[in-house]
């Protein structure tokens, strides 16, 4: 996993061209909670892991949330 296949999944469920690692998901992306719902559950598919509830509201950026998976495969 690296940075970028989180960002162009991103993309590719918000319907996006571009997505930088320092967008934030609703401000920038415009994502709404149903998009970050979608958007977490595909990465859990993907990559076989399980975000911690309490954590998904520090998933602000792009980054945060490839950060967030790094850690979770790190856990592993």
């Amino acid at each position: 996993m690296n940075s970028g296949d989180v960002r162009d999944l991103v993309a590719r469920q918000l319907g996006r061209h571009h997505v930088a690692m320092n967008d934030r998901l609703i401000e920038d992306l415009g994502a709404e909670s149903v998009d970050l719902v979608t958007i977490v559950a595909v990465v859990e598919e993907t990559y076989l892991v399980s975000f911690d509830e309490e954590r998904l509201p520090l998933l602000r950026t792009v980054q945060d949330l490839a950060d967030e998976l790094a850690r979770l495969l790190d856990g592993r």
